[in-house]
Protein backbone atom coordinates (compact mmCIF):
# COMPACT_ATOMS: atom_id res chain seq x y z
CA UNK A 1 0.00 0.00 0.00
CA UNK A 2 1.43 3.42 -0.59
CA UNK A 3 1.11 6.46 1.62
CA UNK A 4 0.80 10.23 0.61
CA UNK A 5 5.03 10.65 1.23
CA UNK A 6 5.51 7.66 -1.39
CA UNK A 7 7.19 9.04 -4.67
CA UNK A 8 5.37 8.80 -7.88
CA UNK A 9 7.45 5.74 -9.71
CA UNK A 10 8.90 6.37 -13.20
CA UNK A 11 9.20 9.98 -12.68
CA UNK A 12 12.36 11.24 -13.99
CA UNK A 13 13.71 13.44 -11.40
CA UNK A 14 15.80 15.90 -14.01
CA UNK A 15 17.95 18.93 -12.23
CA UNK A 16 19.38 21.65 -13.93
CA UNK A 17 22.57 22.90 -11.87
CA UNK A 18 24.08 26.51 -12.63
CA UNK A 19 27.78 26.88 -11.75
CA UNK A 20 28.36 30.47 -11.71
CA UNK A 21 30.22 33.43 -10.19
CA UNK A 22 29.08 37.08 -9.28
CA UNK A 23 31.20 38.55 -11.34
CA UNK A 24 30.75 36.66 -14.45
CA UNK A 25 28.97 39.04 -16.70
CA UNK A 26 27.45 36.40 -19.28
CA UNK A 27 26.31 34.39 -16.42
CA UNK A 28 23.47 37.25 -15.51
CA UNK A 29 22.53 36.39 -19.15
CA UNK A 30 22.36 33.03 -18.84
CA UNK A 31 20.52 33.60 -15.12
CA UNK A 32 17.75 35.08 -17.21
CA UNK A 33 17.23 32.56 -19.91
CA UNK A 34 17.57 29.84 -16.66
CA UNK A 35 14.38 31.95 -15.35
CA UNK A 36 12.41 31.48 -18.43
CA UNK A 37 12.76 28.01 -18.69
CA UNK A 38 12.10 27.50 -14.68
CA UNK A 39 8.81 28.66 -15.61
CA UNK A 40 8.55 26.58 -18.98
CA UNK A 41 9.16 23.34 -16.85
CA UNK A 42 8.27 24.56 -12.93
CA UNK A 43 6.46 21.09 -12.78
CA UNK A 44 9.21 18.76 -14.30
CA UNK A 45 12.99 20.06 -13.72
CA UNK A 46 14.46 21.65 -10.50
CA UNK A 47 16.78 24.96 -11.10
CA UNK A 48 19.80 25.06 -9.21
CA UNK A 49 22.27 27.67 -9.00
CA UNK A 50 25.94 27.38 -7.18
CA UNK A 51 27.94 30.06 -6.47
CA UNK A 52 30.98 28.15 -7.88
CA UNK A 53 33.58 30.68 -5.52
CA UNK A 54 31.27 30.14 -2.49
CA UNK A 55 31.03 26.67 -2.97
CA UNK A 56 33.66 25.44 -4.20
CA UNK A 57 33.83 21.79 -2.46
CA UNK A 58 30.65 21.38 -4.85
CA UNK A 59 32.15 22.88 -8.16
CA UNK A 60 35.16 20.58 -7.09
CA UNK A 61 32.97 17.48 -6.96
CA UNK A 62 31.71 18.19 -10.58
CA UNK A 63 34.81 18.69 -11.72
CA UNK A 64 34.09 23.17 -12.55
CA UNK A 65 36.59 24.89 -14.64
CA UNK A 66 34.55 27.22 -17.44
CA UNK A 67 32.11 29.82 -15.56
CA UNK A 68 29.52 29.46 -16.59
CA UNK A 69 28.74 25.33 -15.74
CA UNK A 70 25.61 24.20 -16.59
CA UNK A 71 25.11 20.31 -16.09
CA UNK A 72 21.53 18.16 -16.22
CA UNK A 73 21.36 15.43 -14.42
CA UNK A 74 18.32 12.71 -14.68
CA UNK A 75 17.75 10.34 -11.95
CA UNK A 76 21.34 11.71 -10.41
CA UNK A 77 22.75 10.62 -13.58
CA UNK A 78 24.35 12.82 -15.32
CA UNK A 79 22.75 13.76 -18.79
CA UNK A 80 24.36 16.91 -20.60
CA UNK A 81 27.04 19.16 -19.74
CA UNK A 82 27.97 23.04 -21.08
CA UNK A 83 30.72 25.39 -20.81
CA UNK A 84 30.16 28.66 -21.42
CA UNK A 85 27.21 30.34 -22.46
CA UNK A 86 23.95 28.64 -23.94
CA UNK A 87 21.01 29.73 -26.15
CA UNK A 88 17.59 29.13 -24.77
CA UNK A 89 17.04 26.70 -27.27
CA UNK A 90 19.67 24.69 -27.12
CA UNK A 91 18.55 24.49 -23.17
CA UNK A 92 15.26 23.66 -24.11
CA UNK A 93 15.53 21.10 -26.09
CA UNK A 94 18.64 19.63 -23.58
CA UNK A 95 15.95 19.42 -21.11
CA UNK A 96 12.85 18.40 -23.39
CA UNK A 97 15.32 15.40 -24.43
CA UNK A 98 16.31 14.70 -20.71
CA UNK A 99 12.53 14.11 -19.75
CA UNK A 100 12.59 11.46 -22.16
Amino acid sequence: MRSPNDRVINVPKIVLTDFYTKTCGFCREQALILEELAEVFATHVEFRMVDAEMDSKLAEKYVVFTISTLIIERDGELVERFNGFVPADKLERALREALR
